[in-house]
């Protein structure tokens, strides 16, 4: 197993990059909301709603991120935390909702990269912000399909082996 395959290299990037995400939303929610607003609009003061919806919104993806990896697997969890012993964690696949984890961040990254995306077309709404919401989307979008596709080769040999 290596650190460098598509399955470890989604899994590790779509998490950091929801938990960079995430903190930035809970550190400092009124820049955020400038980072959205079209360079058209005057800077605002942002509203007390806005606030609240930024921070559960950061709050959303350090849970999403780590959601990702313990669905995954890809860290290992005490089995004071998991309830299996060892010979019954031999007995099933290594990764069991691996694939599903996957499909639903792909889903988030489409759904979220098509939102930065309506922005980001328009010259009045294009920002910094959303490049890097098109580009990293579309990026972990692909990464994430390649890890379906070739990445899952582990999983197999367990099913082999049995």
């Amino acid at each position: 197993m290596s650190l460098v395959d598509p399955f470890h290299a989604y899994i590790f990037g779509t998490s950091f990059w929801y938990g960079l995400r995430g903190l930035a939303r809970l550190t400092d929610p009124v820049r955020v909301s400038t980072w959205f607003r079209p360079p058209a609009q005057p800077v605002l003061k942002p509203s007390d709603l806005e606030l609240y919806t930024i921070w559960t919104d950061g709050w959303q993806l350090i849970t999403l991120a780590l959601m990702l990896l313990i669905f995954s697997n890809v860290v290992p969890l005490p089995s004071a935390l998991t309830g299996k012993s060892p010979q019954q964690a031999s007995q099933t696949a290594a990764k069991p909702y691996a694939k599903l984890a996957i499909m639903a961040t792909i889903f988030h990254h489409v759904t979220t990269g098509y939102g930065a995306y309506t922005h980001w077309v328009r010259d009045s709404h294009h920002t910094k912000a959303m490049d890097i919401g098109v580009y990293g989307n579309v990026a972990l979008t692909v990464l994430g399909l390649v890890a379906l596709g070739w990445g899952m080769g582990e999983e197999e040999s367990v099913k082999k082996r049995s």
